[in-house]
């Protein structure tokens, strides 16, 4: 059976194009996006040199890009082809890999905007006023910074469920008032 020309399906370059972007957008790279997407949608795993084929990008460029998906749990080796070449799928449990991501990274970020905001917060009335430093205003912004923490650690804490528990929390209310998908 012949292998399928990719780059005769212009509808999985761009949709894995602009996946490529929206995970650019969350601070991974581009290449990241692109491959887990060729990763993700292709019903056999697949090895360096087919997403080489698929993307038109280097071997070394492949090679890093797998390493650190693998990393961060995004992908795994899955055994080696015919060839001899490492082959691999994605994760299947998305639910697993989106709060392994959100423990590793807006975790620590969190961490790090809340240690630092806690340092502003023991400033004295008098250095703040010095500074044009408004009080109110930073009142609210640690209000809205332990919201937000408390936020990410509802939905990293959340013993079990799947996917579409997570993204049930975001979805807007119909005109009922009910969920659309309860």
């Amino acid at each position: 059976m012949n292998k399928p020309d990719w780059k005769n399906l212009p509808e999985l370059e761009e949709f894995a194009s602009q996946v490529g972007s929206f995970m650019e957008y969350w601070g991974f790279k581009k290449v990241h996006g692109q491959m887990w997407c060729h990763i993700y949608l292709s019903s056999d795993p697949l090895d360096a040199s087919e997403l080489m084929k698929r993307l038109d990008i280097s071997k070394a460029l492949v090679s890093i890009s797998l390493k650190e998906l693998l990393e961060f749990e995004v992908i795994e080796e899955v055994g080696k082809s015919a060839r001899g070449t490492r082959l691999y799928k994605a994760r299947e449990d998305l639910r697993a890999t989106i709060l392994d991501t959100l423990r590793r990274r807006e975790r620590k970020m969190m961490s790090r905007i809340m240690g630092a905001f806690s340092l502003l917060e023991k400033l004295d009335e008098a250095e703040l006023e010095s500074h044009k430093i408004e009080q109110k205003r930073m009142e609210f912004l640690g209000l809205m910074i332990r919201m937000v923490d408390m936020s990410l650690d509802q939905i990293i804490k959340k013993p079990s469920g799947s996917l579409f528990d997570i993204f049930s929390m975001f979805q807007k209310p119909d005109t009922n008032g009910t969920s659309l998908h309860s």
